[in-house]
This record gives C-alpha cells, sequence and structure tokens, in this order.
C-alpha cells in the first residue's frame, strides 16, 4: 500500500538508524490525522486520532522508535 496522495505528509518520523519509519498525514481541512508504519513493500496503516501527539501517544510511538 502507498500513501494515499489525497493526504498531505506532515511528520516523517526517523529510527535511531535514521530510516523513515511512521508517517503522519492528514485530510487537507487537517481535522484527521493518520499514522502510517513503514513496511515491507509499501506502507501500514495503524489510525487515526485528531492530533499528531495523540497518534504518538496512542500507538508509541517513541517506544518503537527506540527499540531499533
Amino acid at each position: 500500500m502507498d500513501l494515499p496522495k489525497n493526504e498531505p505528509v506532515w511528520e516523517r518520523l526517523l529510527d535511531r538508524t535514521g530510516r523513515p519509519r511512521f508517517f503522519i498525514t492528514s485530510r487537507p481541512a487537517r481535522d484527521v490525522y493518520f499514522l502510517y508504519e513503514a513496511a515491507p513493500g509499501g506502507f501500514s496503516k495503524l489510525g487515526r486520532a485528531r492530533t499528531p501527539p495523540e497518534l504518538k501517544e496512542k500507538y508509541r510511538v517513541q517506544e518503537a522508535l527506540d527499540d531499533v
């Protein structure tokens, strides 16, 4: 799966090796944000929330980035 073309990417979160691991996108209205994780062959949609910090907390993004 590719990132949807109609969802602008607002954040690229890198792991400790410098590789992009998570991406935060939104609808054009920025009323809902989506979290994707890089996966073999594309991206996996993890979930959605009203704000990027809410997504990061809900899916423990920082912990996942530190575990590399």
